[in-house]
């Protein structure tokens, strides 16, 4: 379940946005970095998503982001 996200950033060319999600999931706290971006198939404009895990906390870990814990459910 995501409890927060960041707004979107663009990235290089037109139609390249990134944004941080962090995602909470029993006792673990994750994380990612996704990515989106469109792109022409030769037929018409598509979507493509992308995610990667960057960090990952337990609830009760002293290294998560202060800040973070105020999102925990």
């Amino acid at each position: 379940m995501i409890i927060y996200h960041t707004n979107p950033w663009k990235g290089y060319g037109k139609q390249n946005y990134y944004w941080n999600e962090y995602r909470q999931e029993g006792d673990t706290v994750e994380k990612y970095k996704c990515h989106r971006q469109k792109f022409f198939d030769g037929d018409e404009n598509n979507w493509e998503t992308e995610e990667e895990l960057l960090e990952s906390w337990n609830v009760n870990d002293t290294d998560m982001p202060e800040w973070l814990r105020q999102y925990l459910k």
